[in-house]
């Protein structure tokens, strides 16, 4: 089961990791929530007696439209110590990961329901853990743009407790 949040349409919303903006997104962003249900059967009912969330998962997921080494570095999950500027030349570094993925802060910016032409609110997501969660792939098309398609899934911080997945505010 899949929840989403918030759907931004494309040029509405701006996506910042650990700070700063990674620039424009294409198709919008989309963020979701996925509860795992389990049914605590009885024999007296032949159904459900109560049901209960025993795991959840949040994801955000978006194309970077920015082809730019640092964007694929934090698609690929690699620090953006990976990526070195010198001689002229910008250089992203693959090797081996390591066994933990590289943990960023995400903030997404876009419309809040019942924004109109005249009156725009604002909707902000923010959570403090988040990695690069799948695969991932691109093309160069002489035509086409190069987007880099990204899933990071939230993983709950324990420090910010009742908002350990982060918090969503709408200014009205």
């Amino acid at each position: 089961m899949s929840v989403t949040f918030l759907n931004i349409v494309v040029g509405e919303g701006t996506l910042s990791v650990d700070g700063s903006d990674v620039g424009a997104t294409q198709d919008g962003a989309d963020i979701s929530w996925e509860p795992n249900m389990v049914d605590i059967e009885v024999d007296q009912f032949g159904d459900a007696a109560r049901v209960v969330q025993s795991s959840q998962k949040v994801s955000l997921k978006t194309k970077l439209a920015e082809a730019t080494l640092e964007n694929l570095a934090l698609v690929w999950g690699y620090p953006s110590t990976n990526v070195t500027s010198g001689g002229g030349n910008k250089t992203m570094q693959v090797g081996l990961h390591g066994v933990y993925p590289t943990e960023h802060t995400l903030s997404l910016v876009g419309n809040a329901p019942n924004s109109t032409a005249t009156v725009t609110k604002t909707r902000t997501y923010t959570n403090y853990r988040a990695i690069s969660y799948s695969s991932s792939s691109h093309m160069l098309k002489r035509a086409e743009n190069v987007a880099f398609p990204v899933d990071f899934r939230i993983l709950p911080d324990p420090t910010h407790t009742g908002q350990e997945y982060g918090t969503i505010v709408d200014v009205i």
